[in-house]
């Protein structure tokens, strides 16, 4: 009984665990919810709830870096550093003060940290309101309701306001590492949000409902986060009450956050932008097919990452004892899981959504083998290179803002060049060309002279197997298939 309560305490309390487990509770409204919108709203609809979501994920890029960097210092403040240095740690040497939280220099990154949101708040919301709303122009123009097209657009710009400012408190409860209670939070309220959304479309709430329900969820997210807030660490963080810029914690955090800002804009940023672009110039089924296909590939790509990027902090501890053969180990472990996982999905839907659209009567298609087959390859190679690039980041070198922008500026040069022949097609085209154009090569290149490997000795047992059968699946289907554009 007690080995059984000890197991269950460790999964519990596992932040592995537990943001898988937030992960597929999300995934579930693939299932649930998914089938409803595609039946229950229009295709001009669907193009448009997809829109909505697109532009909600670009909430990101407002945050400029700042959250996974506050949240990092914020450990470090937890490991009883002082202001002075946080700015490099590599010249930190081990000392009897450490260890304990150092509460004076948590209270200064808190005070910067609100103080910053409060600024980026303000400026996220004036560009929103102002580009959001010009890029929705002609896709809300094209539902039968479009009063409550924009009153849903009006909706999603209220609750990104609180939802930038709550940042504060998920960047909070990361860095004091209460991650298992935030993703156990998670996945108790991501059930609710499903089971809100699959209620609303069944009684006919259509777009404005749906919107309104996912809005309130997120907004009672933030909520959440600052009740745990205050539950922890004795409440202290309802204790730092001052909203003033510390200038040394900012100097700290501000080369780490434009760079990470940065990295994401070059990266995730352009491509969830070429669906708003595109929405500018598509037809409402295009849109809506091309929206979708990226909506599902981003779940696979992300599902895959758990198994590599749960082995990071193995492989920084590992590289900080110099036992260099293992951390290559267990690094080749996780990337063929990786591999496989995105794999088997990226297979699995190119497989199944077609006919299950047809068979629940979706009002939205899926986008032709070719197109997914791109979008595939893109992402894989994407994996290859951040896979590669964050095992090189266990030296403490940080160098994915610069194969992210080099690699955003081939994507936007091919884009622009092929668009008017191709079409939607040039995204993917561009992705793919970006990431093996730089990305791939200069993040693994970094890799192997640090670990000093060789191409195929590693990748051999790592990359080639699932990369080959993913070939052969695109082959046989790009031959067998009829719907080649």
């Amino acid at each position: 009984m007690a080995k059984t309560f000890g197991n269950f305490d460790r999964v519990w309390n596992s932040p592995t665990l537990m943001t898988w487990g937030s992960f597929v509770t999300r995934s579930l409204s693939l299932v649930i919810v998914l089938p409803l919108i595609l039946t229950r709203l229009s295709t001009a609809e669907i193009a448009l709830w997809y829109l909505f979501s697109t532009i909600i994920g670009l909430q990101m890029l407002a945050d400029v870096g700042f959250s996974p960097t506050f949240s990092r210092v914020i450990a470090y403040g937890m490991g009883g550093l002082n202001t002075f240095d946080l700015k490099d740690l590599r010249t930190i040497r081990q000392s009897p003060s450490l260890g304990e939280p150092n509460w004076a220099t948590l209270e200064k990154i808190c005070s910067t940290m609100r103080a910053v949101y409060l600024r980026l708040t303000a400026i996220s919301i004036f560009l929103l309101a102002i580009i959001g709303t010009w890029s929705l122009v002609k896709p809300i123009s094209t539902i039968a309701d479009i009063t409550s097209g924009w009153i849903a657009w009006g909706v999603i710009l209220l609750a990104s306001t609180v939802t930038l400012l709550g940042n504060t408190y998920s960047s909070y409860l990361q860095g004091v590492n209460q991650i298992a209670l935030l993703r156990r939070w998670e996945i108790l309220t991501s059930l609710g949000a499903i089971g809100t959304s699959f209620i609303v479309l069944l009684l006919g709430g259509g777009l404005l409902g749906l919107v309104i329900a996912n809005q309130g969820w997120l907004v009672f997210n933030i909520f959440r986060d600052r009740w745990l807030c205050a539950k922890i660490e004795g409440g202290r963080f309802q204790q730092f009450t001052h909203k003033e810029i510390d200038p040394i914690v900012f100097e700290a955090v501000w080369p780490s956050a434009w760079r990470s800002g940065l990295g994401v804009f070059m990266t995730y940023g352009l491509v969830q932008i070429s669906g708003v672009i595109y929405a500018q110039f598509g037809t409402a089924s295009g849109v809506a097919s091309y929206l979708l296909a990226l909506r599902l590939m981003q779940m696979v790509s992300q599902f895959s990452q758990a198994p590599f990027y749960s082995k990071l902090p193995l492989l920084a501890k590992l590289r900080s004892e110099g036992n260099l053969e293992q951390q290559v180990n267990v690094a080749k472990r996780g990337m063929l899981l990786a591999y496989w996982t995105y794999v088997t999905g990226f297979i699995g839907l190119g497989v199944l959504v077609t006919p299950l659209l047809k068979l629940i009567g979706s009002n939205a298609e899926f986008v032709s083998p070719l197109l997914w087959g791109i979008m595939g390859l893109s992402m894989f190679a994407e994996r290859y290179g951040a896979m590669h690039i964050q095992l090189y980041s266990t030296t403490n070198h940080i160098i994915w803002h610069i194969a992210n922008s080099v690699s955003g500026v081939i994507y936007l040069v091919v884009v622009l060049a092929l668009f008017k022949q191709i079409g939607v097609y040039a995204f993917p085209v561009g992705t793919l060309a970006g990431y093996l154009g730089f990305y791939c090569w200069y993040s693994a290149m970094h890799s192997y002279k640090s670990f000093g490997l060789r191409f195929w000795d590693f990748e051999r047992s790592a990359m080639f197997i699932p990369l080959l059968v993913m070939l052969i699946y695109l082959t046989g289907t790009l031959f067998t298939t009829k719907n080649l554009v």
